[in-house]
């Protein structure tokens, strides 16, 4: 549903058109819905407000918040999600509900306070603020509440969420709790009923106790009046609607009842009615059965329903008191039914279920009575009044409990008489019924008194139910008699034998007869108890109904009294039968107590009240019916004032003063009481009387020593003072209405009355406290009714001196509590008495603050308590403490804040005249703001005083008005003024930084920044005008820190609140901090010459540049544009200050001819400081850099002598912010990888390195440090220390400031930090076991220790780890992994700014291949798209938003490194070759032309690129290293403040700088495949050479690929491309080309009969001759008969190729079992496997090159193979001299165990230089790996020590399968390696690493991943 405010105006029947604006639109009338609305005109813009009840605009405005932020709950998986989400269901069902406009007003109440209490639990829930509500639940407006009141709200809503959530379960959201009542009302409701009746029936209902204490069984004591209603054989089938009838309420239940813990049950009783026994009528004297009239029919027992209820009525109790009326929980029971035969009672038939109530009785478990029962706290009148509106509290049967009311209010009347028949014997008679009748004293029965129970109208007379044998009844039915007639009334039974013949049963008479008088001849009720009347036998003959005569005969049998017969006409005592009814008596005129009934039997002869006080407590003399009087009351007094309340109304008049001291205990009675005296007091006498008695009990008690007894007296007179009082007043006002005088005296003896008060209280005895107590205590109840009749500043005087009359320390605490229940009086409020009252209460506060240092100062009570921890170390225990000491002070203190709080809080809605309340204001501001200061300042935030001290804090200062304080302020001298500025400051200072409130509590917080902004701005208008000559820097200089905290604090910051939120603060208080932000600048411009000292710190200044650089970072753009100015006007300030400060003072400005400092250099420092701290803690954005360089920048055009160094200046802070804004992104970003954030972290390094910024300059190389050491490179970690190593000299002298380092904090000389540095650069590259870097740094400290220190201790042992970094260079069995390097490529504008369009070469993680590495660049970039090629992107996806990225395996090219010359160490080679490189190197194959289907190579081109990086992945120091007033010999540019780093192997990856392309032909592709197998199988067999013992599978799947040239056809395909004439025709510049490849292929001869010796020699009996054979005989094939593969010429890889395989070979030996063998060969059952041998082929194989070519063509011609090609010279070792080596020394080598030799992995590239040369390719590189051939232009390299080289990939598989690229180095002169690289993803999983030896290596690379 959307709403549109618009104009609607009709068009038809079914349309309407709406006007907005100039727009008309038409809608269908269906369609719209019309509301009402408020239209606010009178701001800016037109207000529309629905028309609704502002509880539903809060809960629409609320729910729209929340469904911004349950989202988050939910994504966050948090548990409140639920709780929420259901509660925000329940609100919008709520709302629904309040606006269908279908509720009473008691619903509405109560759903409104179930909105406001579910509201704030979800705010609490989603942490939002709290909302302060009003008791009817509205929100209070700050406005016009006041500030203590705000606070106190605020603290009973926090008390009550939390107070809620301990109280309901985890499901309740929020109910409405009232005060409990005494009462209770039970309301049950029947819902159904299965009971099978033959006859009509009577079911009464009611609560019961059982007692097993009366009798020998137990006996069940009613509780309830019963609720009765009938039940027909038929039942309610045919009008269910009768169920919704039976409902009762059982009301007036007390609580002591219902919680005692006896056992209370529901039980009701089914009363059949009709004929004796259940059978058919005699046919014989009646053929149509007739229906019995009441009196003819039978009343017969047929069951019970019972069940115990004690728990559920517990359970309902506690759930009542949480909730209202609507929500009152209801419990459904069934009740069983027991039945009832013939000859049994009910009463034995409960007794039978109580005693085995666990026994199955006779009954049906279908058959029982469904009942709904609840519990509602209050009377049945007062759930009536609190919910008037509540249909069922109206109309509906009530059922009294049998005994009084525990409160009887004045106007309740009840005369009710409860009768039991309990039971009867009757020896002769059978069958018998009792009938009851209430007759007068003339016999004659009184209709309509008797009641059967609630439900059925009152009836003549009650019938009881009949049995067969003695009778049993225990039925109860209830009298109610007006008064008049109560006294002389009876009760008559009458006993009758009911037949089972109905005929014979008409004519019995009544024969027996027992009655009982209500009133006893004392004059009293009968008693609650059970009484045994005397039965009469009837003389049938002579009886009549309407004889009275019984009424002279005894009805009563006393216990242990004799009765004598006697006979009366017809009735005669029988002696045999007996008859026992119980009473129990509810009324409130008459009662069962004889001194009661004494009392107010006299009360009624009109004693006047004077006399009965008179006689009562003093004795007076009266009428000599005052002795009985006097004895009477004494009785009175002993009776309970439960008992007594009954009878209040009679006796109150007789006992006021007794009854004023009690009622004290019963709260509930004291309206009672008022009532009394407002309406029915009427002597005018008496308060002279009590006024000179009162004043004499006081004058006695004031001795030096009174008597206990005196003071006990007093005691009790003190607490009923106030009613004394009342009395005084009341009587006094009687008497001026009467007589109209005596005004004057009146108040004079008061007066006097007031004057013994005050001297009570200034009497020192101990045995007075607690009368002085009481008096303090009820003093303030009296004010209200003497203000009636006394002059009310003499009262204040009075009071005051009453309070001051006490000593010191004698009942402070209840002299505050005086003093404070004093200011809520009506007496405060008038202006002239609160004035006399304010200043009396004020120094005795001010004299408390001063006493209690010791409890707010936290810092007194720290060292109390440092004394005390002290002090139980010395003496080993706890030192006590004096008892109270602090905690009397703290509750001292505790009154003391809430006089505060309540004086302020009158004084705001006081509406005395406005100059009244300031002058009370001004004095709290001059007696107390100062106290109050210092008590805020020193007390602890933790302290729960803490809050009500702030908040009288802000209290005061709101409301007193500017122009006041500004007085006040400016009425202090200078120095008094300075200190009072500083402890506002600090005040407001420390409010800010320490927060008192919590964070919720939203409206206290702005409340008090509104006052904080009020109070700074003041402080600034009187600094201006009075601290600037002489000026006070340190006042101001707190102010400007003062505001800028202000102002930057976070509960101003309204951009990170929710919309709502920010707009209802900017509504009320505006935006606080653009009116702080131009106070600030303008003190800064009143600030004039002294702007200096605030810039330069040197000479004592104040470096401001921090805290206002801080303030215009927050993003308000009116803050940044009206502040950024001021940095530039600091420019300009220490630009032109006095260059040469030849004084100690402060720094100054250039005057006249002065020199000026003509620069801002310390501006500049701290600039570069404080950006960097702030933008990394979250300042500033890119909006505020523009804003920033843009304002700046206009600033600095305008000034023609500026404008050079001024423009420098914002642009370097320009390229700062820029970088630390990156730098915040990457860091805060969770999904960035380690590497990029190194990289953003080396920028800034960078950048801080180029402008001479040391000290930031380290903080950044630690933070690198710290990155490398997260993730274990331990290596770069090495080598960003020395980036600050290189920073220091040897010199031993202190360490410059901008060099220090906070981890070396106890090193304080250079010399001694470089040395410490060095070491841990040591151990850091121990780890990462670069042991090369490590020995360069024990060299230097080598030197040092040998000529300069002459340290040999440390020498010794540098050298012992030196010697083993050696041995570990050179152990083979060490494992150092070799990185591979990965070009990446970010294309795209998506990416972070020191990405975007940059490409950067990573060095590779340990055994890290492609595929690992691709996956975990990607990782931080999930959106970005992979390229498929290599080919560079076009400028539009360059420019767009998106991230393209391009990754690809790179080579190292090493130019002329030593390290890699052949003699050169296997170990040395291999490092050097992939360490301390910065050129690299990758290819890309193509084809140019038509490509050969047959012969790929003839058309395969390779696209070469060489990258070159800015550093190399090495480190290198060059630049200036101060070494006192000489510099290293190494520097050639001196510059003293200019240090230059070349940041070399910090980082895993560095950007590339130069980027060159080369393309290679298919000749040279060849040529360097050819070379590169060569090199590959040369090193291969110098490895197994070294070591013997080694794994033969790198050779023989090298061997096996270049012998077996399954894939792409071998070397004959360089034969039919080109080995030809036609191509030597075409082609003839390559001719040298041509004889280099001939010469490759030649070369390889002797090298694969080598490796074959090398298998043949290892004990494995496989025939290798028989492969060669093979091997010729392909070469040997025709070219057009060639197949296709995906494996090139000397090159494949026989893990993945099928056929011949040499590897499987291998595989198969090493088991020494049956394994895949190459094609042709096979083993047999033996241990030697068969094969053929072809001796013939194998010794032409070995003594003929021309071997592997066959003729094509007949020729005469030379074959190419015999002509000469020109030998170069190589330094390796022949073929010969190998397998000489290889066999000579076979035996003396001793091989290693298998668990100490590892293959290398295919991943680890490493080359060794080659020194044979050929002039045709000097700048061909061969690499051939993961079976790609890679064919590169690079300077000249070593061959490559290589464990394997598959061969190369096709044009067509390398697109198809780029990750199989390789890095394997040529093995000819001056030809480095290359590779091809990829961006697929190899099809073929990589190859396992080897695992490491059983030995404990240190470093990441403990065991391959």
């Amino acid at each position: 549903m959307t709403l549109i405010k618009m104009h609607w105006k009709p068009v038809n029947n079914k349309y309407k058109y709406g006007v907005e604006g100039v727009n008309k639109r038409i809608f269908p009338r269906a369609f719209i819905h019309i509301k009402e609305c408020i239209v606010d005109r009178t701001g800016q813009h037109e207000v529309v407000t629905p028309r609704i009840p502002p509880i539903i605009q809060e809960l629409t405005a609320a729910l729209r918040e929340w469904g911004l932020l349950i989202r988050n709950l939910y994504v966050k998986r948090s548990p409140d999600f639920e709780k929420v989400y259901k509660t925000m269901n329940e609100l919008i069902s709520d709302r629904k509900r309040m606006l269908s406009g279908q509720l009473l007003v008691d619903e509405m109440k109560q759903i409104k306070h179930q909105i406001t209490d579910n509201i704030d639990l979800v705010n609490r829930l989603l942490g939002l603020d709290l909302v302060v509500r009003d008791e009817q639940g509205n929100i209070l407006n700050p406005d016009i509440t006041s500030t203590v009141k705000l606070f106190r709200h605020h603290v009973e809503a926090t008390e009550k969420l939390k107070r809620n959530e301990e109280m309901r379960p985890q499901s309740y959201y929020g109910t409405h709790q009232h005060k409990p009542h005494n009462a209770w009302t039970i309301m049950l409701s029947i819902e159904n009923i299965i009971l099978k009746v033959p006859d009509p029936c009577e079911v009464r209902l009611a609560f019961y106790m059982w007692d097993p204490t009366e009798g020998k069984e137990g006996r069940e004591k009613p509780l309830t009046e019963p609720y009765v209603f009938n039940w027909t054989p038929k039942g309610y089938n045919t009008n269910t609607e009768l169920y919704s009838n039976l409902v009762a309420f059982f009301t007036d239940l007390s609580s002591r009842i219902l919680m005692q813990d006896k056992q209370i049950y529901l039980m009701g009783t089914v009363v059949r009615e009709g004929s004796m026994a259940t059978k058919e009528a005699d046919k014989r004297t009646s053929t149509t059965p007739k229906k019995a009239s009441e009196t003819d029919s039978i009343r017969r027992p047929f069951g019970i329903f019972v069940m115990e209820v004690s728990e559920e009525i517990r359970k309902q109790r506690e759930s009542s008191l949480q909730n209202n009326i609507l929500n009152v929980p209801t419990t459904e029971i069934k009740v069983p039914f027991y039945s009832c035969g013939e000859k049994e009672s009910l009463d034995v038939l409960l007794k039978k279920y109580m005693t085995s109530r666990n026994e199955i009785l006779d009954n049906s478990s279908s058959l029982g009575i469904w009942i709904n029962m609840s519990l509602y706290n209050g009377d049945i009148k007062q759930l009536c009044k609190e919910n008037p509106n509540y249909t069922p509290f109206r109309e509906l049967p009530i059922s009294y409990p049998l005994c009084m009311a525990d409160i009887v209010v004045p106007g309740d009347v009840r005369n009710d008489l409860y009768v039991t028949l309990v039971c009867g014997e009757f020896p002769k008679v059978r069958n018998v019924e009792v009938a009851v009748k209430v007759c007068n004293e003339y016999g004659v029965p009184i209709p309509g008194v008797t009641s059967i129970g609630c439900g059925k109208p009152p009836v003549n007379e009650y019938r009881s139910v009949t049995y067969h044998n003695d009778p049993k009844w225990n039925e109860t039915f209830k009298v109610a008699l007006p008064i008049e007639e109560f006294r002389k009334a009876h009760l008559r039974f009458t006993f009758k034998h009911r037949s089972t013949n109905e005929l014979k049963d008409k004519n019995e008479k009544p024969f027996a007869l027992s009655f009982v008088k209500l009133i006893q001849p004392n004059g009293t009720t009968l008693l609650n108890m059970d009484h045994e009347l005397l039965v009469y036998k009837i003389d049938h003959k002579k009886w009549n109904e309407e004889d009275s005569s019984y009424l002279r005969l005894p009805c009563v049998k006393n216990v242990g009294e004799e009765v004598q017969k006697k006979k009366e006409d017809c009735y005669s005592l029988s002696s045999k039968d007996s008859f026992f009814i119980s009473t129990v008596f509810c009324s409130t005129k008459l009662t069962q107590k004889v001194y009661i009934l004494k009392v107010c039997n006299n009360n009624l002869k009109n004693f006047i009240l004077a006399e009965l006080l008179a006689l009562l407590e003093w004795g007076g003399s009266g009428s000599s019916n005052k002795t009985d009087l006097r004895r009477h009351l004494s009785e009175l007094r002993n009776v309970s004032s439960e008992e007594l309340i009954i009878f209040l109304q009679d006796t109150l008049d007789v006992d006021v003063i007794y009854m004023a001291g009690e009622l004290n205990k019963h709260e509930s009675y004291q309206s009672v009481l008022d009532t009394y005296i407002e309406k029915n007091f009427h002597a005018t006498l008496a308060y002279n009387k009590l006024i000179s008695i009162l004043r004499s009990y006081i004058d006695e008690v004031c001795c030096a020593f009174p008597q206990a007894s005196k003071t006990g007296t007093m005691n009790k007179a003190m607490k009923c003072l106030h009613y004394m009082i009342k009395f005084i007043i009341r009587s006094r006002q009687l008497f001026y209405k009467l007589h109209a005088k005596g005004q004057e005296t009146f108040q004079e003896s008061l007066s006097e009355l007031l004057n013994s008060i005050a001297k009570l209280m200034s009497c020192t005895s101990d045995s007075l406290l607690p009368v002085q107590g009481l008096c303090l205590k009820y003093l303030s109840t009296t004010i209200p009714d003497i203000m009636n009749e006394f002059d009310h500043e003499m009262l204040c005087r009075l009071l005051i001196r009453i309070v001051n009359n006490l000593k010191d320390q004698r009942l402070s605490p209840q002299r505050l509590t005086a003093m404070c229940e004093i200011t809520h009086s009506q007496l405060f409020l008038e202006h002239r008495c609160r004035s006399i009252l304010l200043s009396a209460f004020i120094a005795h506060i001010k004299k408390l603050f001063a006493e209690s240092e010791e409890v707010t100062d936290s810092e007194v009570a720290m060292r109390k308590e440092k004394t005390k921890g002290k002090l139980k170390d010395l003496l080993g225990t706890d030192t006590p403490t004096p008892p109270n000491s602090d905690a009397k002070k703290t509750e001292e203190l505790k009154l003391s804040v809430k006089i505060l709080s309540d004086i302020l809080d009158i004084i705001f809605e006081s509406e005395v005249p406005m100059k009244a309340t300031l002058d009370n204001l001004m004095t709290l501001v001059h007696e107390l703001l100062r106290d109050i200061l210092s008590i805020v300042s020193k007390i602890g935030r933790d302290d729960p005083l803490s809050l009500e001290f702030v908040a009288v804090f802000i209290s005061l200062l709101r409301q007193v008005p500017k122009e006041k304080f500004f007085e006040y302020l400016e009425s202090f001298e200078t120095i008094e003024l300075k200190d009072n500025l500083s402890d506002l400051l600090m005040v407001i200072k420390d409010l800010i930084d320490s927060p008192v409130f919590p964070s919720d509590w939203c409206e206290m917080i702005c409340l008090l920044n509104s006052v904080l902004m009020k109070v700074l701005n003041l402080i600034g208008e009187v600094i201006i005008e009075r601290m600037k000559e002489p000026f006070v820097d340190i006042i101001w200089n707190n102010f400007f820190h003062t505001a800028v905290r202000f102002i930057t604090q976070p509960s101003l910051q309204l951009q990170k609140f929710t919309p709502s939120k920010r707009n209802k603060i900017l509504r009320r208080y505006k935006d606080l901090r653009r009116e702080t932000a131009k106070i600030v600048k303008k003190l800064w411009i009143s600030l004039g010459q002294h702007k200096i000292r605030f810039i330069v710190r040197s000479g004592n200044g104040y470096s401001l540049i921090g805290p206002f650089l801080e303030m215009t970072m927050i993003p308000e753009f009116d803050v940044r544009r009206s502040t950024i100015p001021i940095f530039f006007d600091m420019m300009q300030c220490e630009f032109y200050s006095l260059k040469d400060k030849n004084h100690s003072g402060p720094p100054g400005m250039a005057k006249g001819e002065e020199k000026i400092k003509a620069k801002f250099d310390e501006f500049e420092r701290d600039m570069l400081e404080n950006l960097d701290h702030l933008i990394e803690g979250g300042c500033a954005d890119d909006h505020y850099r523009e804003v920033f360089i843009q304002l700046m920048k206009s600033l600095c055009k305008e000034h023609t002598i500026m404008s050079v160094p001024g423009m420098h200046f914002v642009d370097t802070i320009g390229t700062l912010m820029e970088k630390l804004l990156q730098y915040r992104t990457i860091m805060n970003a969770p999904d960035h990888s380690p590497e990029i954030r190194m990289s953003c972290t080396v920028s800034l390094l960078d950048f801080y390195s180029k402008i001479n910024r040391k000290e930031l300059y380290l903080r950044y190389v630690y933070k690198l440090f710290d990155l490398h050491c997260e993730c274990d490179n331990y290596t770069e970690a090495g080598y960003t220390l020395q980036l600050h190593a290189a920073l220091l000299s040897w010199k031993h002298s202190i360490i410059p400031v901008p060099l220090i380092c906070s981890r070396y904090q106890s090193l304080q000389y250079q010399d001694e930090l470089k040395e410490k540095l060095y070491y841990d650069i040591i151990s850091n590259y121990e780890k990462g076991k670069m042991w090369e870097a490590a020995l360069k740094i024990c060299k230097e400290l080598v030197q040092r220790y040998e000529e300069v220190t002459m340290e040999y201790n440390k020498l010794s042992k540098l050298l012992s780890d030196m010697a083993k970094f050696y041995e570990n260079i050179m152990d083979p069995q060490v494992i150092r992994p070799e990185p591979e390097y990965f070009r990446v490529a970010y294309y795209g504008r998506g990416f972070p700014a020191f990405l975007q369009n940059k490409v950067f070469i990573y060095r590779g993680n340990g055994f890290e291949r492609l595929s690992e590495f691709r996956s975990r660049i990607l990782d931080p970039f999930p959106n970005a798209e992979v390229m498929k090629t290599l080919s560079p992107p076009s400028k539009e996806d360059m420019e767009s938003a998106k991230q393209h990225i391009q990754i690809n395996k790179v080579d190292c090219l090493v130019e002329n490194s030593p390290f890699t010359y052949p003699h050169i160490g296997e170990r040395i080679r291999q490092y050097y070759q992939v360490n301390h490189v910065d050129t690299f190197t990758y290819s890309r194959p193509f084809h140019r032309g038509q490509k050969d289907p047959d012969n790929e190579f003839a058309t395969l081109w390779t696209e070469k690129t060489v990258l070159k990086t800015n550093y190399a992945l090495q480190f290198e120091s060059v630049g200036l290293i101060y070494m006192g007033n000489k510099f290293d010999k190494r520097v050639k540019h001196f510059c003293f403040f200019i240090f230059l780093v070349k940041i070399l192997g910090v980082l895993r990856c560095f950007p590339v700088i130069k980027e060159t392309k080369e393309e290679l032909t298919p000749l040279d592709n060849a040529i360097v495949t050819m070379a590169t197998n060569n090199a590959d199988v040369e090193n291969l067999i110098r490895k197994h050479v070294r070591n013997s013992s080694q794994h033969l599978d790198p050779l023989t799947r090298k061997v096996s690929g270049i012998i077996d040239a399954a894939v792409m056809g071998g070397i004959k395909n360089y034969e039919k491309a080109f080995l030809t004439d036609e191509y030597l025709l075409n082609h003839p510049e390559d001719s040298d080309k041509i004889a280099e490849l001939k010469e490759w292929i030649s070369k390889q001869i002797p090298l694969l009969d080598l490796a074959l010796e090398i298998h043949g020699c290892c004990s494995k009996p496989i025939d290798l001759e028989h492969e060669v054979n093979v091997f010729k005989r392909q070469t040997s094939q025709d070219t057009g008969s060639a197949r296709s593969s995906h494996y090139s010429i000397g090159g494949g890889d026989s893990n993945f190729a099928s056929g011949l395989s040499l590897p499987r070979i291998s595989l198969a030996v090493s088991k020494g079992s049956n394994a895949t063998l190459p094609r042709g060969m096979r083993l047999s059952s033996g241990s030697t496997p068969n094969f053929r041998k072809d001796k013939k082929a194998f010794k032409y194989l070995r003594n003929r090159r021309d071997s592997f070519t066959v003729k094509r063509e007949p020729t005469t011609n030379t074959r190419w193979f015999e002509t000469s090609v020109t030998d170069n010279s190589t330094p390796h070792a022949s073929p010969i001299e190998l397998r000489h080596k290889k066999f000579g020394e076979s035996n003396s080598s001793t091989p290693k165990s298998e668990s100490q030799s590892f293959s290398r992995p295919n991943s680890l590239n490493a080359s060794i230089k080659s020194t044979s040369s050929i002039t045709s390719l000097d700048r061909l590189s061969f690499d051939s790996d993961n079976g790609g051939s890679n064919i590169t232009t690079s300077e000249p390299v070593t061959p490559a020590v290589r464990d394997d080289s598959p061969p190369p990939l096709p044009a067509k598989s390398r697109n198809l399968d780029p990750s199989r690229n390789s890095s394997v180095s040529s093995s000819f002169n001056n030809t480095p390696n290359s590779s091809y690289s990829f961006i697929e993803e190899n099809d073929i999983p990589p190859e396992k690493p080897p695992r490491p030896p059983n030995k404990s290596l240190n470093g990441p690379y403990n065991s391959p991943s």
